[in-house]
């Protein structure tokens, strides 16, 4: 896995909006979905990021961007960010050979497990990360600010 740097934090920034604006909009309102980009996926906020550890990198499907992932090592759990691909390129096993990658990043720096945060009304996506293994373990309600929430389920992979 290639990971990014501050200077990709702009076209990572420019693909959140395009990502999460299309896909999103079916269960997050509209408000809540710019208040998240504008708090966690500006160019400022991933550059601040990656200087804090989390690792992003493109998702590629030959020589094109088609989404990115982010995850994060924290003592022996491996906390999975991000992980997202583009509507045009949905459906064709990228989403799933990213998941794989990162689970074998997972393996590699040998933590116990690998853990994300899903939104409770993002069926599809539950679905792949069942089907990729991971388990709910839980669900939280976490005050991102400013009256906005985030509503998830709390989903874990054990190596």
């Amino acid at each position: 896995m290639k990971y990014c740097s501050t200077a990709d934090a702009k076209e990572l920034s420019e693909m959140a909006w395009d990502i999460w604006t299309d896909y999103y909009g079916g269960f997050i309102t509209g408000d809540d979905i710019e208040y998240i980009l504008r708090t966690f996926q500006t160019k400022e906020a991933i550059e601040k990021q990656i200087q804090d550890g989390y690792l992003y990198s493109f998702i590629m499907h030959g020589d094109v961007k088609v989404g990115y992932l982010s995850i994060r090592q924290e003592g022996d759990l491996l906390f999975m960010s991000k992980l997202y691909v583009h509507k045009d390129f949905r459906g064709k096993g990228l989403g799933s050979k990213a998941m794989d990658e990162i689970l074998e990043e997972g393996k590699a720096r040998n933590v116990k497990k690998a853990y994300l945060r899903v939104n409770r009304n993002n069926l599809p996506s539950i679905e792949f990360y069942k089907h990729k293994g991971f388990i709910v373990a839980g669900a939280e309600k976490v005050d991102i600010g400013n009256g906005y929430f985030m509503d998830d389920y709390l989903v874990e992979y054990y190596y």
